[in-house]
């Protein structure tokens, strides 16, 4: 009675794990996509700094939408930076801030990762013994 109790902990402790490391998982994912949208707003304020001032541009609406613009000034950003708040930014300034970001989120991915990676581990060696009374 008593192994087939500490059977049942070991396994509700092993669904517990699984579901972590899937949650885990979800979130290394938003993660990666964050780490994408990051690389691709830098790459889309190299390209705007080659613009040239009154050149015609398309400027973004919503998803899939577009207007024709005239670009005014390619030194300088408006930037969201929360709170409904915008604030003028130079184009250095706000690859030195995506570059911040970038690093930040990559910490964040690193200690997540050893976290799956121990996760894992300890899933790994609960199957093991949840599967040895069987045999």
């Amino acid at each position: 009675m008593k192994q087939k109790n500490q059977l049942q902990q070991k396994y509700l402790e092993l669904q517990m794990l699984s579901a972590q490391l899937r949650e885990q998982q979800k979130q290394m994912q938003v993660l990666d996509n964050q780490l994408m949208d990051l690389a691709s707003s830098k790459k889309a304020l190299d390209d705007f700094g080659t613009v040239e001032k009154g050149k015609e541009i398309l400027m973004p609406i919503g998803p899939g939408i577009f207007a024709k613009a005239k670009l005014e000034d390619n030194k300088d950003v408006v930037m969201n930076v929360g709170a409904g708040t915008v604030v003028k930014k130079s184009l250095d300034e706000t690859k030195k801030l995506l570059e911040k970001q970038f690093i930040n989120v990559q910490k964040v991915q690193t200690e997540l990762l050893e976290s799956i990676q121990k996760l894992s581990t300890d899933i790994e060696k609960l199957q093991k013994e949840v599967s040895s009374p069987i045999k």
